[in-house]
Parts: C-alpha cells; sequence; structure tokens
C-alpha cells in the first residue's frame, strides 16, 4: 500500500512508558463491562430460511429465503479496500487458514442476518431446514442451481464430504474446532439436494455454530483430489461471490466478481483488495485518509479520530467474543504443575495490561468467558476474585507460597514467551514479562514471529508460554470453545491441559437446557479452572470497526458483536 503511514497518528506507547505503566504498584480502574447481545441460538424448532426468531429490521433491507439485500440503491462496480493482517499460514480455511480473508470465496449451509444485526439466522445453501422435536435431528432443503467456481454444481455430497473431515478427520488433517461437531453421530444425503445431521444429544447452540466464518462447504471433488489436505491449494474453488485473483505475500489479497454467483444480484462490486495491515494505527490511518474503505479493528486512538469526524468515517465499539490469552504448555515442566500455573494467574496484574493496551485495543477484565453472556459472572464480582482483583498485595504472597510448595521458592529461569510480532510482543509480552520478574521471580525471554505462524508452532508443542487469540466460535457460550481448548484431548488442547473433573463437568454443560442447573454447572467449571488454570487469560475484548460513509450495505451500524464476514451485499456510494 502506498504511503501508509502517510499522515500517521502519534500513538505509539514507548517500551519505558508501557513498563512503568504495568510496573505501577497503584494499578488502575477497572474497565467498564461490555453488554452485548449474544449471538442467536436455536432450541428445538421448525425453521425456515428466514430466519430463528427475528428482530424486526431497522433499515429498509431484507434477507428473504437467505437473498440479502442492503438497503439504499446500490451503486455496481468498484473495489472495496480493506485494511487488516491478511497473512495465513495456509490455504485451507477448515485447518486455521485465515477465515477472515478466505471467507469471501465461499459459503455456509446458514448464515448470520446483516438487516437484524446479525441477530438471526437465515439460509445460505441451504433455503430452509427442520429441527425434529428432541432436538436430535436437523434436515436442510440445498439451493438449486449453485455452482463452484469451476463449473462443478453443489449438492448434499459436498456438505456430507465437508462435514465428514470436520468430524473424523483422516490422518494428518489437523481441524482445530473438531469438537465443536462432536455432537454430531452422522451426516447424510437424504437425496441430491437434502442433507440430515444427526446429533447424539441436543445443543441448543448448534445451528449458531455453523453460521461461523470458518464452517464453509468445500467440493467433496476438490477433497478427494488432494487427499483432503488443502493447504497447499491456491485457492480450492468455492461458491461463493468473490474468486480468487491474485496474492502478494504479506502485501495484499485481490478478489474478483463472480459473475455466476447463485444470487445474480450480488456482488455489487468488482473487486475486493484485501491489504496486509498489521499494525492497528496503520489500519486506522488508512481509513482516516482514504487509503482503505474498511478495518474490522483499529487503534483506540484512531478510532477516536474517526469519532470525531462523521463526515468521512464512521465508527462503532463492538462486544468480540475473541480473547487475548497466555498458552501454557502442560507438557513442560515446571508447567504441568497446577501450583506454578496458578502463581501466574494470581501474580500478574489484568488491570494493568489493560491500561497500558489501552491506545491499540480494549481489553475487559473477564473471567473464561466473554461479559453479555447470560452465565457470565457479574462484572462488580469478578473484580473481588483473587487473581482478578486490583490490589495484588494477597495475591502475588500467595503466588510465592505456591511456588515454594512446588519447588521454587527462588522463582524459575530460562522460559520462553512466544509472541507475534507487533502490539502482542511489543506490549503484551513485554508487561508479563515484566511482571512475571517482578513479582515471582520468574525470567524469560521473547521470542517473536508472524502471527500467521503462531497455529503452527501451537499445534506442533514448539512453545512453552505463548501470548495468543486462538479462533473459537462466533458465540459466547462457554461450551463450544472450553471444549475445543481445555477438554482432555480437545483439538486445539496445544498446551495439552487435562482434568477429568472438569471434562466431567463439560459433558454435563454441554447437554443441560435448565438454566438455572446450567448456571450452577458452569459456576462449578469456573471455579475449578481458577485452581487448575490452563492458560492465562488476559482478557476479552472490544474490536473497534472504523469505514467511509462511502462504504455502504455491510450493516456494520446495526451490528451488536464483532463478526468478520463476508462483504457480498457492500457497495460504494461515489
Amino acid at each position: 500500500m502506498k504511503n501508509r503511514n502517510q499522515g500517521r497518528l502519534n500513538q505509539q506507547v514507548s517500551r519505558r512508558t508501557f513498563l512503568r505503566i504495568v510496573g505501577s504498584s497503584a494499578g488502575v480502574a477497572v474497565l467498564a463491562a461490555c453488554v452485548p447481545a449474544a449471538p442467536p441460538s436455536a432450541e428445538p424448532q421448525a425453521a425456515a430460511a428466514t430466519a430463528v426468531p427475528v428482530a424486526e429490521a431497522v433499515v429498509p433491507a431484507s434477507a428473504e429465503n437467505g437473498m440479502m439485500r442492503p438497503g439504499g440503491t446500490p451503486k455496481r462496480g468498484g473495489t472495496l479496500r480493506t485494511a487488516f493482517g491478511v497473512t495465513t499460514a495456509h490455504y485451507d480455511l477448515h485447518q486455521g487458514g485465515s477465515a477472515s480473508v478466505l471467507t469471501h470465496m465461499y459459503n455456509n449451509l446458514v448464515r448470520l442476518n446483516l438487516v437484524d444485526g446479525l441477530n438471526s439466522i437465515i439460509g445460505d445453501l441451504a433455503t430452509s431446514w427442520d429441527i425434529a422435536p428432541d432436538g436430535l435431528t436437523y434436515t436442510f432443503s440445498l439451493r438449486e442451481g449453485v455452482k463452484f467456481h469451476d463449473g462443478a454444481a453443489f449438492s448434499a455430497d459436498d456438505v456430507v464430504a465437508t462435514f465428514n473431515r470436520i468430524i473424523n478427520p483422516p490422518e494428518g488433517i489437523v481441524i482445530p474446532f473438531k469438537n465443536d461437531m462432536s455432537m454430531v453421530a452422522s451426516v447424510e444425503a437424504v437425496d441430491p439436494m437434502t442433507v440430515k445431521f444427526t446429533l447424539s444429544s441436543p445443543r441448543s447452540y448448534f445451528l449458531t455454530l455453523l453460521t461461523g466464518t470458518n464452517m464453509i462447504i468445500y467440493s467433496k471433488a476438490t477433497l478427494e483430489a488432494n487427499n483432503n489436505d488443502l493447504r497447499e491449494v491456491q485457492v480450492a474453488p468455492g461458491t461463493g461471490a468473490f474468486k480468487f485473483a491474485e496474492h502478494l505475500t504479506a502485501e495484499k489479497w485481490t478478489l474478483e466478481r463472480n459473475p455466476d454467483y447463485w444470487d445474480s444480484e450480488l456482488p455489487y462490486l468488482d473487486k475486493l483488495e484485501l491489504l496486509h495491515v498489521p499494525a492497528w494505527s496503520d489500519r486506522g490511518t488508512a481509513v482516516l485518509t482514504d487509503q482503505a474503505d474498511l478495518s474490522w479493528n483499529v487503534s483506540f486512538e484512531t478510532w477516536s479520530e474517526g469519532e470525531k469526524n462523521p463526515d468521512a468515517v464512521q465508527a462503532k465499539k463492538l462486544a468480540n467474543f475473541g480473547a487475548y490469552w497466555m498458552l501454557i504448555n502442560t507438557k513442560k515442566e515446571p508447567f504441568g504443575d497446577a501450583r506454578v500455573r496458578r502463581a501466574i494467574h494470581l501474580g500478574v496484574s489484568r488491570q494493568n495490561i489493560i491500561k497500558a493496551f489501552g491506545t491499540q485495543e480494549q481489553i475487559n477484565l473477564t473471567r473464561w468467558m466473554p461479559y453479555g453472556d447470560a452465565y457470565a459472572t457479574a462484572p462488580e464480582e469478578i473484580a473481588k476474585l483473587p487473581g482478578y482483583r486490583e490490589d495484588k498485595t494477597a495475591d502475588i504472597e500467595e503466588a510465592k507460597k505456591l511456588l515454594a510448595d512446588a519447588g521454587f521458592p527462588d522463582g524459575i529461569k530460562d522460559v520462553e514467551i512466544l509472541a507475534a510480532s507487533g502490539p502482542q510482543a511489543e506490549l503484551l509480552a513485554t508487561a508479563i514479562q515484566d511482571m512475571l520478574k517482578r513479582n515471582l521471580n520468574i525470567e524469560t525471554t521473547i521470542r517473536v514471529i508472524e502471527r500467521a505462524q503462531l497455529p503452527e508452532e501451537e499445534k506442533a508443542g514448539n512453545f512453552t508460554l505463548v501470548i495468543d487469540t486462538p479462533a473459537g466460535p462466533s458465540i459466547s457460550d462457554m461450551a463450544p470453545p472450553a471444549n475445543n481448548w481445555w477438554r482432555t484431548g480437545g483439538a486445539s488442547n496445544w498446551g495439552g491441559y487435562s482434568n477429568p473433573a472438569f471434562d466431567t463437568l463439560l459433558d454435563q454443560i454441554d447437554v443441560e437446557i435448565d438454566v438455572a442447573k446450567r448456571q450452577d454447572l458452569i459456576n462449578q467449571a469456573l471455579d475449578l479452572l481458577d485452581q487448575d488454570v490452563p492458560w492465562f487469560l488476559i482478557g476479552f475484548t472490544y474490536h473497534l470497526p472504523l469505514w467511509r460513509t462511502t462504504l455502504k450495505g455491510t450493516g456494520l451500524e446495526l451490528r451488536t458483536f464483532a463478526h468478520w464476514s463476508r462483504l457480498e451485499t457492500a457497495w460504494i456510494d461515489k
């Protein structure tokens, strides 16, 4: 991108200033809680393509039969330029390829509805579905006339092949969200345009899982031709509104309009130009200076500048179901000892990290699940708990005792923290390094790599501590990410955490539908995680999208939570 730093605002926090903030003994105030509307889930019922319970649209837009239409009078043509990090470790979206880049070329069975701010579910490649009264069978009617980018016709066989690979990955195939589908006993084609999912036990959030940006449908022929491994296929044909045109590594992706898209009205744009802009401050500056039309998440200071200039740009603060974590490898000593992990949980001040990182991204003080979920602990209660409270005096004293009991009265040496280049390494890793040394005498070094490489290092176990924002379902419910991350043998349990009591609680949480009983089970699970800590939770975040006023049709102004999703309804008003 030309002149990317032109007009860049002076918002960077110096290393010295940052360490002064995180080393402050006084601490800082807890940020206000975010209470978003949770994404939709579906209790067992019959459903049509128009939605699971829908809030009345507040704009003249529609999503009839899954045909998404923005309000206004869309103009055709032009290129939409985005600014965010667009590197990807490979091109297989199911195996961890970048969803925010690749999703534009594919479709799901169902999707979230832009018309009501993503608070209901509508059809995508499915036009309608029926849910059995016992919640165990979901039967989807599929859209006729859909073609993959290579011209092959879409059918139920593609859905079956896609989900069978997720549920039972062949040898050598790693699907990080495999556990999300653990309740699916079978997927079968009833006929060429009907597919049936049979669940082993009901899940109120099953349909919502299918809306995830990584739950796209691949061609059965493409999977078979590539031995079920699409990591080196650039790019496997999809059914989406945009087709692959060009990829310049660490610079940009160019996607072009699919003239044979099943919805002949869409897309309005000729091209998407996804610019690689990893630094949040640069993303915001790109939008402010009209070098990009949209960024899903910019630095707080550039976002604040956008708020002051509503004639040129629009800004919105959105709840996010992603969080910053420090993953802990329990297979590397001494971190297999729960006392050592809890010492870290107690000894590092979340409030100080939140304050110091505030110019870049807004992080909340949270406890294992985001605010806004009906089962989450109230913010005022979290702030009183050991490990989460602002006054660290008693926490640090207990942490030192735990380390001594574990055989480390003088601390621990030669520990590596792995982090992505940019603010994760410069700010978060540095802050944690300083507090580990200052409060617990744990001495660390920081290894920095590109963010796209983190998942591969984690899968291979090449870390002791790693700061990351691991991908999870775009829902606030605790069960799906916990099954992936902390269940014994979970698909993304890279740290090898195992606690049979926690696994038992998860089994019960997954299937319990009584609200009071489920609340009690979740509270038990939260208490257990605070004692036998799998990872160090820094906090769940807000995202701060910023976009030019000339960008229309995305529904960003209606959204209640962040979702880096498809842009085929977007148009440029120039």
